[in-house]
């Protein structure tokens, strides 16, 4: 488990989403462990190993030695890994891809952006609160019936709710219409010192407008520079659509981001683990 001590380090050196002990911990249903420079993520029979270090840069071999001992001590059926690279004699990662990272000091919108923030200013208000209704839930839905994902994003969708209602510095950034309709959404994160976390957006097909989800990274934006944050962790790429959002607003990759998934049953995978790292 995390001591106060411990949330303190982590709170002031985290800088990707997943460095959130609340968040990790919601979307996992397990518990938060901090082992030296690396955060993991351990419950019956699984980890998730966060590998990116609080301090320094990082090192692969020093990340293996933490991740032995981490199996060692856990004794996983299942390992997730998430880090810059996969160490050698894993497999292939499944999935590849960088975190963007928007640069609050040196911000400057460009001039078609700033037309699209006007353009969904003059139909949509934008409110920030916490509380999670049905009408969230509803584009949530919505965007899983058109959209194929994986059933990984799909649990983590479905624990938005409880991340949201265990974790006080998680917010909802809501823009409704004159009649008071949602017209999309963002979950925000602000429990890190210097970052805040662009977490997931939501729009709806019923109710759009363009230029939505302009105004509401905007409003995160104002939220982030009032509580003091240098940068915004914009996630990952995802896919050209998502990414190319993220750039448009001067959003740049600064972080590699691989992942694998290991099965095996506790005993074979450390055993394994000892001949590979």
């Amino acid at each position: 488990m995390i001591t106060p001590a411990e949330e303190d380090f982590i709170k002031n050196h985290a800088y990707v989403p997943e460095h959130i002990p609340g968040y990790g911990m919601a979307i996992s249903q397990g518990d938060a462990f901090l082992l030296e420079d690396y955060l993991c993520f351990g419950g019956q029979g699984f980890l998730i190993f966060v590998g990116y270090p609080f301090r320094g840069p990082f090192d692969q071999s020093r990340m293996k030695e933490i991740l032995q001992g981490a199996v060692t001590q856990f004794k996983p059926a299942q390992l997730a890994l998430m880090a810059p690279a996969i160490p050698s004699g894993f497999g292939r990662p499944s999935h590849l891809d960088a975190y963007y990272k928007l640069d609050l000091a040196n911000l400057k919108i460009p001039p078609k952006v700033r037309n699209m923030i006007q353009r969904a200013a003059r139909e949509l208000t934008v409110e920030k609160g916490r509380e999670f209704k049905d009408e969230h839930r509803g584009l949530i839905e919505d965007f899983l019936a058109w959209h194929c994902v994986d059933e990984g994003t799909r649990h983590i969708f479905a624990r938005i709710p409880a991340y949201l209602s265990s974790v006080p510095s998680a917010y909802l950034l809501n823009a409704t219409n004159s009649e008071g309709k949602l017209s999309a959404f963002d979950v925000a994160e602000f429990g890190a010192k210097d970052y805040a976390f662009y977490m997931f957006n939501f729009r709806s097909r019923r109710h759009s407008v363009p230029g939505a989800s302009d105004l509401l990274l905007h409003s995160l934006i104002t939220e982030a520079r009032g509580e003091g944050k240098s940068s915004i962790n914009l996630g990952l790429g995802i896919n050209p659509q998502v990414s190319f959002f993220k750039k448009k607003w001067g959003g740049v990759p600064f972080l590699s981001h691989q992942f694998l998934l290991y099965r095996s049953s506790p005993l074979s995978l450390i055993d394994s683990l000892r001949h590979r790292l």
